[in-house]
């Protein structure tokens, strides 16, 4: 065993401390102007139906004056958009009012709930419940009606897997658009103490390419920024608590094989406003949809999977960090599972155990029983700094693996932030290291990011999550970002130049990449160019790599075109990727999305990908969603294609009834069917939460 060098033990006992201690000296030196508006108490609560005639909407406080999120200068908006706010004992509602003079140019194309809704002309709303100036739930909503919901963490992490059960109308008139939202108390984490939120509103509108923003910042996720929500009575506020008991059903009839008759259990139990626990028993990890296919032509690399089952989803954003060494995709199969997630204090904490089969990736690839436990815990310090520790253990019947890791966020400035991980695994007796060092610099359009990170030979960071093995990195980057004034042409363009440099096990050159980028965007096109020059060792050798890409990209009311060009050499073989893009919405309901790609490496591969996305949606909650795959590799004279045709009726975000057809070669036919739904009843005796 290598012991763990000076070096490794300064990052872990030195640097951290110091960055502590020097924060204060640092942070607020320039703050922005926290803006406010006050809520107010109703008796009678709104109809929500997108109309701001209500007579309760006339005496309420208004938030306007909305600027123009634009990096190093602070401009007003030069459309109105105003935004008032009510509550009662059960629901926070938020009417807003958008100037439009041209509502022909609202870009509509989103319509299946959870959607890129920022995407389309939309309103967000953010809500800073804790007022840590760190974390906010995010609510969303475009023109069609399509609600998004979100969670952001540290100002950096984003959870879009979060949903809530909420209420949102948009109506459309001759020259504005209005929208409501309804957003029930115990659907968000407070305290019951605070009369003080912080909160923003983001208004988008793509026919310039323009955000507005209410708080005095450019950027939607620097919740340090955001204005304030006054005058909340939350000791009156009711948040029944309820227990949440999901039960579902499925059946899977394939073809050439014997049918599949399943269920399970999930329970969710609210212990408090600050905490949740849930309970899991023989979970669906069944995906209705296909992961789309990857090109991969590293073999050294494993590609990362989304997650998409709703038992990891809950408190994920705790879990992503610089290093990936929690990747719940590695879990296969759960027996019984149980979570707790919550904040106490100024502490956000989640714990996982789960028991059943997990992929061995030391030892092919194999399903083993296993029972893991993973810890995650996040400690706000001071104003933007936060400090935190994640601990893992994997027992299987041929070894043990235990981890540990300690992070921190630290507000140096509000233009200058410092990350660091350092992590120590512990398999067989053996101790080995990894850690992640970087700093990042925003400041009137420049951004500037250095990162170091080191995997030490023998720390196996694919026991639970998924990293390479055994590497020296170091990053770098600096960006320059303009962006014009509202009447002219060009609304903006931004230079890039990235450096990348790595080692492997053995300290000898992995890759090294130099590469230059320019981004233009003129009315509804967008240009991208890029340009790069290397080297890489594969197979055992060191080759020379170059490659130039130029991208053209048309934003539209009804859709989008893209086409990607991409040439250059590796393993001196010519290469190319070629792609095209395109997605259209016709009558607001039907969205179709079609890609064609087309990888060429002279030699070794030449693939060509036909993909198709296609959603209809009924109501809002009733949709028919299509997705079809072709994978064809041409040097092999294989095929594969995937095929899923879904009808989803979405009773609740958590309640469903689907109905599967599920075609692929090579692979099954099979009709899955699910049912899944969420019953709440009350807690007799805990009328209200703690």
């Amino acid at each position: 065993m290598e012991k763990i060098g000076h070096v490794q033990w300064s990052c872990m006992f030195v640097w951290i401390p110091m960055l502590l201690l020097v924060t204060p000296l640092f942070a607020n030196t320039q703050q922005n102007t926290r803006r406010s508006i006050q809520a107010t108490w109703v008796e009678n609560p709104p109809v929500i139906d997108g109309d701001l005639t209500d007579t309760v909407w006339q005496d309420a406080d208004i938030a306007t004056d909305f600027f123009r999120a634009k990096e190093g200068e602070i401009h007003p908006a030069e459309l109105d958009t105003e935004v008032r706010v009510l509550y009662d004992e059960n629901t926070l509602y938020i009417g807003v009012r958008c100037e439009e003079p041209d509502m022909k140019s609202l870009r509509e194309t989103l319509t299946r709930r959870d959607s890129p809704v920022w995407q389309n002309d939309c309103i967000e709303v953010m809500l800073d419940t804790y007022h840590d100036q760190r974390n906010c739930y995010i609510f969303a909503i475009n023109t069609l009606g399509t609600q998004t919901d979100e969670r952001v963490g540290n100002e950096s992490t984003f959870d879009m897997s979060w949903d809530a059960k909420w209420e949102a109308k948009v109506k459309k008139h001759a020259d504005h658009w209005t929208a409501e939202f309804a957003i029930p108390f115990r659907e968000v984490r407070f305290n019951r103490s605070d009369t003080t939120w912080g909160v923003n509103f983001w208004r988008v509108r793509p026919i310039n390419g323009q955000s507005h923003s209410w708080a005095e910042t450019a950027f939607f996720s620097r919740v340090s920024e955001y204005g304030d929500l006054t005058g909340l009575n939350l000791e009156s506020v009711k948040t029944e608590r309820k227990l949440g008991v999901l039960p579902y059903g499925s059946y899977r009839a394939l073809v050439d094989r014997p049918n599949d008759l399943d269920g399970g259990l999930d329970l969710m139990l609210p212990i408090s406003t600050h905490l949740t626990s849930n309970v899991t028993l023989n979970p669906d990890f069944s995906q209705l949809e296909s992961d789309p296919t990857q090109i991969n032509i590293s073999s050294d690399r494993e590609l990362f999977l989304p997650e998409r089952r709703p038992f990891f989803r809950e408190g994920a954003e705790l879990f992503e960090l610089p290093l990936d060494l929690f990747y719940t995709r590695r879990v296969q199969e759960i027996d019984v599972g149980a979570k707790t997630t919550g904040r106490i204090g100024g502490s956000n904490f989640a714990v996982i155990n789960t028991y059943g089969k997990m992929i061995d990736r030391y030892d092919g690839d194999k399903k083993k029983q296993v029972n893991l436990l993973a810890g995650r815990i996040n400690h706000d310090i001071g104003e933007r700094t936060v400090i935190g520790a994640m601990g893992i253990h994997k027992h299987q019947a041929d070894r043990d693996v235990a981890l540990l890791s300690l992070n921190g966020r630290f507000g140096l400035h509000r233009d200058l932030t410092a990350a660091s991980q350092y992590a120590i695994d512990l398999i067989d007796g053996e101790m080995h290291w990894a850690y992640h060092i970087a700093t990042e610099w925003i400041h009137e359009g420049w951004l500037g990011e250095v990162q170091l990170e080191e995997i030490q030979d023998g720390f196996r960071p694919n026991e639970m999550g998924l990293e390479e093995e055994a590497f020296r990195r170091a990053r770098a980057r600096l960006r320059y970002r303009y962006e014009f004034p509202a009447s002219h042409p060009v609304e903006s363009f931004w230079v890039d130049t990235r450096h990348f440099y790595q080692t492997n096990a053995q300290r000898l050159l992995r890759e090294r990449l130099s590469e230059s980028r320019f981004y233009i965007d003129i009315g509804r096109f967008n240009f991208f160019t890029s340009g790069g020059f290397g080297r890489l060792r594969e197979v055992g050798q060191l080759f020379d790599t170059k490659f130039i890409r130029a991208d053209i990209d048309y934003q539209a009311p009804w859709g989008q075109l893209s086409v990607l060009n991409r040439f250059g050499t590796r393993r001196d073989e010519f290469n190319r990727f070629t792609s095209f893009s395109g997605g259209v919405n016709l009558f607001g309901k039907f969205t179709i999305d079609l890609d064609l790609e087309n990888f060429f490496w002279r030699a070794y591969r030449n693939t060509l990908i036909f993909r198709l996305r296609s959603n209809y949606q009924f109501t809002k909650k009733i949709g028919w969603r299509i997705y079809v795959e072709r994978v064809d590799e041409r040097m092999q004279d294989e095929v594969t294609y995937n095929l899923n045709s879904i009808f989803d009726y979405e009773f609740t975000p958590e309640s469903h009834f689907f109905f599967v057809v599920v075609d692929s070669l090579p692979g099954d036919r099979a009709v899955f069917a699910k049912l899944a739904y969420l019953f709440e009843p009350s807690l007799p005796g805990f009328a209200q939460f703690n």
